[in-house]
């Protein structure tokens, strides 16, 4: 089978800008290449280490984030979406695939035109009427053409039946456990106000704690007001790292902080943490709940509670990292991954019904 991967269509591959769907379009492509011929199709200036990459130019698209819940969503003839969108409508035959990891209202309502399936994973929680409209209207009409991160990021659009989840699986070789960190908590994530980075801040200021902060520094101007804010507060920000350099700090922190303001679909962050050892303090804001295991991997902690958090951080010895590593290893491996991947695209190309009964 030929399979084509529509990357995220706000920010080139390795730039960081699109979050964890980053590393889930190389990593998937990786995976199915095992067994397929993959072509990943991502914006210009895109670096990742994947079998077949293609970048047709055009405009990057405007992130859902920030907007108002019912602003339009607009579509561009010179974006790249469009542009990777028309190339596979010439290419793509019906013996074909398409994987869309883009969060965009245009793949989903073209899965009822394309010559081949095209399935949807949904990396993100409800954040536009119109988006919100269609994934529910697909999701009735052919359940199978969608997969979520996970079912909490699933029921913020209504969606309430059992779901397709297909979380992300990390290359645990790059991961190294280490059982002794240093006293240091962390903090990673892009840096913008969606991700409630205020809150390790107010932390590290009452504790005196130092927290290292690791990301794109997408805000500037949010990081600086934080730093303007919290004048005494030990938080250092260490920069945007890839592997294996990020996991090589990631694996000296006593435990990472998770602080969203917004619904976090699943958080790769925090597996990446798991997978280090590192035990994580999260709030129970979407899909973090499937992996922070409160007492057991980590602290769950109500949202914007600064006792809480303290607490948390006090109680964070009291988790067995190696339980930590062992979670991941059991849940959120590359062979989980590419497995859960196959049996999604098994299920593309079956012939299914839609609610009419007819044959798709």
């Amino acid at each position: 089978m030929r399979i084509y991967l529509l990357s995220t269509a706000v920010a080139p591959l390795g730039s960081g800008l699109g979050g964890g769907v980053e590393s889930m379009v190389a990593a998937a492509a990786r995976q199915l290449a095992l067994g397929h011929a993959v072509q990943v199709i991502a914006p210009v200036g895109s670096i990742a280490n994947v079998p077949d990459l293609l970048t047709p130019p055009g405009r990057l698209a405007l992130t859902a984030i920030g907007r108002h819940y019912d602003d339009p969503i607009p579509i561009e003839t010179h974006s790249f979406l469009v542009a990777a969108l028309r190339g596979l409508a010439k290419q793509v035959r019906p013996g074909d695939a398409i994987l869309n990891f883009s969060y965009d209202w245009l793949p989903l309502f073209l899965s009822d035109i394309l010559p081949c399936p095209l399935g949807t994973l949904i990396s993100m929680g409800s954040l536009n009427r119109s988006l919100d409209q269609e994934i529910r209207y697909q999701f009735a009409q052919r359940p199978h053409r969608l997969a979520f991160l996970s079912r909490a990021q699933a029921a913020s659009f209504g969606i309430k039946d059992t779901v397709r989840c297909i979380p992300p699986g990390l290359d645990l070789t790059q991961y190294r456990y280490n059982a002794q960190p240093d006293r240091a908590l962390g903090w990673m994530g892009r840096i913008a106000p969606e991700k409630g980075l205020e809150d390790a801040f107010a932390l590290a200021a009452r504790t005196r704690i130092e927290v290292t902060v690791l990301g794109v520094m997408q805000d500037p101007v949010y990081w600086a007001g934080l730093v303007d804010r919290y004048p005494d507060a030990p938080v250092r920000y260490a920069g945007f790292l890839k592997m294996p350099a990020l996991a090589e700090v990631v694996r000296q922190f006593r435990g990472l902080l998770m602080t969203p303001k917004w619904l976090e679909a699943f958080g790769i962050v925090g597996i990446e943490a798991l997978a280090c050892g590192t035990p994580v303090i999260a709030y129970p804001c979407g899909g973090m709940s499937d992996y922070v295991r409160d007492g057991e991997t980590g602290w769950l902690v109500k949202p914007d509670d600064l006792d809480g958090l303290t607490t948390a951080v006090d109680r964070i010895d009291q988790i067995d990292r190696a339980r930590c590593r062992a979670w991941v290893e059991s849940h959120y491996t590359l062979a989980h991954y590419g497995t859960a991947l196959n049996d999604w695209l098994r299920a593309l190309a079956a012939p299914s019904t839609d609610s009419r009964g007819t044959v798709a």
